[in-house]
């Protein structure tokens, strides 16, 4: 414009100084008329010009006035890029008495919102904050810094920046009308409104951090949008109010937002969960009074728009570092009541299916030792809190019957509260396949009719003592004394008993003791610490023994460790089954297949030996499962190793390579899967097992007690198997099957029940049946032995033997050296023979 005018004024004084120089003759030639027209019009146009220039230097002085903002909202516009006019915009039009609120916005404001809110929008909020605010008959009484920073700000968090302080105010009004106190309009707000607007708490909403349009639009929000939608609807009458919560309660277990609101001092409620004892109450106070006010995570903190120094550390969005915060730990602290020394605290749900949805469902616990105390209580539905539960407190270690029932649907279980402080429990009432109830005690071993004398058995004692602590080469040569050999044939299981009870104390276990006292186990350099908890009463043929894996695998040693201190709690005690030994295994290194290679099973046999030894274990009662990496091992050392134990469970695992189902035809093994477990292939190898169980079965019903059970909908983590030790715990192990399938898959398993090999091939297979005195036996090992006694044979009748089509007799004596050599090199009582007959192709 000014150029403009430049060259117009310069075009204007050169036709003036060209008019000054005509002769006054030639002024009246044409000319010189044309000359003087142009003139004058210049001149006319020149003013215009001018005119209009002057005017749009007063409008542009009108729409920016001489700035009277902070330096700090300057700076805030210098950060605005392309969207500082509509913030100047607002700086211009905001009236005089709107300053100052203006101003602590624009001071306050996160990048995002200087570059993208309107002017509209700002002049909007603020004129309804205070023409809200200065309509409330306790506005007086709020200090201004508190009218700033919790009724003024547009936003709670990292919300949608929604336009809604006309509708609340509309809407709200109504329901507050009357009311003299903030406390008053945010109870009766709390208790009217979401169900007015027919709002529900629900985890089916879109995002956690929701604007209260979306909120009242779909209905349904978690913990954070409810808070939201509340705290707006009290800013939108006036009354201060902000979000406060926790990222994560003290004992991990999960998040919670909800509401302050200030009446003279702050006061906390539950969103759409007013107490009807008034405020600071709520079932989340008990997990706030336990907040760590120097921990990040699990600190309590209050939304803040003024800048802070502190940033609201936000599950649902870690990254978002523009919400700011107070620490209000202190607040909530003071409300922590003293532990009770022998209380627990049980929360429990109940799902209509495994990570289904939660249920009202009539709940009832039961001594199971006094059927008169008994607590009856409803379970939290799917509309309240996710973190909020039924909840107990129970005597510790005392054992409970817990019933559930909702509709047609009933479920009943066993719980023991232990010696933790608190506990959680989940009850499925439908979609969990059952595993058959293991069989009648098939296997009772052999009791001692009549004792052994003091003096045999002290010579026997003494003798077999000197075996044990005897070197190889003396063993090769050894005989026992005729009196013991005759004592064997008249008196096996007497003698089988002393046997090894002088084997369990002679000399040659110090490594082994000496680890059981350190809680570890090894085989050559591979060491595995492991915890021990024992659960219940000793039964009258000694503990039983669980040894649980842990998930991880590969993975670094902080990952594996926190998996294994998880696997010390995850199964649940359960002393009402019987007594037991518990022990939780760390695998040996932080590789892939830690608990599934070659190392594995010589380490699994000693930590079962050092318990056999040691730890006054049943023989026929050992177990051993597993989670995820935990559960590749049991896959693993179940199949090639059965005979050890007396069931075996795997979960959230697949077949292990080398793992076949041939050799379970005797020993039960059970597997849960969810159906969404997709990764490395784990649901479909399952399947591929599960239909060569049901091939190998056939027809039969007494062979192969293997169960797969699928969980629908279900994912990797959290199936419902926390109870297995219950379900397991009935089992016993038969360490004599009358019927045997041995399919070797690796040079490390040399025995196999009562069969035997020095040389394992991997690919070979044996197969035997021993019925009257007959075994029937097919094998392609090239050396192979049968392993006898009186279990298995009448030794005062021939045995016949048919080995690949060959037929042989056999006049078999029982012989304490064979005794004495399987029990040393099986370290199992139940796993040692007394006659061998030798095989060969």
């Amino acid at each position: 414009m000014k150029n403009r005018l430049k060259v117009l004024t310069i075009l204007f004084f050169s036709v003036i100084i060209r008019v000054s120089v005509i002769p006054a003759k030639d002024f009246c030639r044409k000319e010189s008329r044309r000359l003087f027209m142009i003139t004058g019009l210049c001149s006319i146009l020149l003013f215009i010009l001018l005119s209009y220039g002057s005017a749009t230097s007063q409008t542009s002085k009108k729409e920016i006035p001489q700035r009277w903002w902070s330096d700090a909202a300057e700076l805030s516009l210098a950060q605005s890029d392309s969207n500082r006019e509509e913030l100047e915009r607002s700086l211009s039009q905001v009236p005089v008495n709107q300053r100052e609120g203006l101003q602590f916005l624009l001071e306050n404001m996160p990048r995002r919102d200087l570059q993208t809110l309107t002017a509209d929008f700002l002049l909007s909020n603020t004129a309804l904050a205070y023409k809200a605010f200065q309509e409330a008959p306790w506005a007086k009484s709020v200090p201004d810094d508190l009218f700033l920073n919790d009724v003024l700000p547009y936003v709670c968090t990292t919300e949608d920046r929604d336009n809604w302080r006309q509708r609340l105010y509309e809407i709200s009004m109504p329901i507050v009308n009357g009311c003299k106190t903030p406390l008053e309009v945010c109870r009766a707000l709390n208790e009217q409104l979401f169900r007015l607007l027919n709002v529900n708490y629900s985890t089916k909403r879109r995002v956690p951090d929701q604007g209260p349009i979306e909120t009242m639009q779909t209905g349904m929000a978690t913990c954070t949008g409810l808070s939201i939608l509340l705290v707006d609807a009290c800013r939108s009458v006036g009354v201060p109010a902000r979000i406060a919560g926790t990222p994560l309660w003290y004992d991990k277990s999960g998040n919670h937002t909800w509401v302050e609101v200030w009446d003279k001092e702050w006061f906390f409620t539950g969103a759409a969960e007013q107490s009807p004892d008034g405020f600071n109450r709520g079932w989340f106070v008990g997990n706030a009074s336990r907040a760590v006010r120097d921990d990040r995570q699990r600190a309590v903190y209050a939304s803040s728009f003024k800048k802070t120094g502190i940033t609201f550390p936000m599950v649902w969005n870690m990254e978002a570092d523009y919400v700011y915060a107070v620490n209000v730990t202190d607040r909530y602290t003071q409300y922590a009541k003293p532990e009770a020394a022998s209380g627990l605290s049980l929360k429990l749900d109940v799902l209509d299916r495994p990570f289904g949805e939660r249920v009202a469902a009539k709940v009832s616990v039961v001594d199971s030792a006094d059927p008169l105390v008994r607590f009856d209580a409803v379970s939290k539905g799917d509309t309240a809190d996710m973190n909020d539960h039924l909840s107990f407190n129970l005597p510790k270690q005392k054992t409970y019957i817990i019933e559930a029932e909702y509709k047609s649907h009933r479920s009943r279980q066993y719980y023991t509260t232990g010696t933790a402080s608190e506990d959680k429990l989940l009850i499925f009432l439908s979609s969990v396949p059952e595993v058959p109830a293991p069989p009648g005690n098939s296997y009772i071993p052999q009791p001692v009719t009549k004792s052994i004398g003091a003096k045999m058995n002290a010579r026997l004692s003494k003798e077999v003592t000197a075996y044990f602590t005897a070197s190889e080469n003396q063993k090769a040569g050894w005989k026992f004394s005729r009196n013991l050999e005759r004592l064997l044939l008249k008196n096996e299981p007497a003698v089988r008993q002393a046997v090894w009870k002088a084997y369990t104390k002679a000399p040659v276990h110090d490594s082994l003791r000496l680890d059981f006292e350190s809680r570890q186990v090894r085989f050559k350099n591979h060491i595995s610490p492991y915890t021990v908890k024992t659960v219940g009463s000793r039964p009258a043929h000694g503990w039983a023994l669980f040894i649980a894996m842990h998930g991880g695998g590969n993975a670094p040693q902080e990952l594996n460790d926190s998996q294994w201190r998880h696997m010390q709690i995850y199964y649940r005690d359960h002393p009402e089954a019987g007594g037991y030994i518990y022990v939780a295994l760390r695998a040996p290194d932080n590789s892939w297949n830690g608990f599934y290679t070659g190392y594995t099973y010589p380490l699994i046999q000693n930590l079962l030996r050092q318990f056999m030894l040691f730890g006054d274990v049943d023989p026929d009662k050992k177990f051993i499962m597993g989670y995820s990496h935990g559960g590749y091992g049991a896959f693993a050392i179940g199949p090639k190793m059965p005979d050890y134990f007396a069931a075996i469970h795997a979960s959230a695992a697949a077949p292990a390579d080398g793992s076949v189902p041939v050799t379970l035809r005797n020993t039960v093994f059970t597997t849960m899967i969810g159906e969404m477990d997709t990764l490395y292939g784990r649901y479909d190898r399952i399947m591929e097992f599960d239909k060569e169980v049901l091939k190998l079965k056939g027809d039969r019903n007494d062979i192969y007690p293997v169960t797969v059970q699928v969980v629908a909908d279900s994912p990797h983590s959290g199936l419902p198997d926390r109870d297995k030790i219950s379900e397991m715990y009935p089992n016993v192990r038969n360490p004599v099957p009358r019927e045997l399938t041995w399919q070797l898959t690796d040079g490390v398993i040399r025995d196999f029940f009562w069969l035997s090999t020095s040389n394992p091939e991997p690919g070979k297979r044996f197969d035997v049946s021993c019925n009257n005195n007959h075994l029937k036996a097919t094998s392609d090992l090239a050396t192979a032995s049968v392993l006898l006694d009186s279990r298995l044979i009448d030794f005062k009748k021939t045995v016949t033997l048919d080995f690949n089509g060959t037929i042989t007799r056999h006049k078999l004596k029982p012989d304490l050296c064979t005794l004495c050599e399987s029990m040393e090199r099986r370290g199992d009582p139940e796993l040692a023979f007394t006659a061998e007959i030798k095989l060969s192709k």
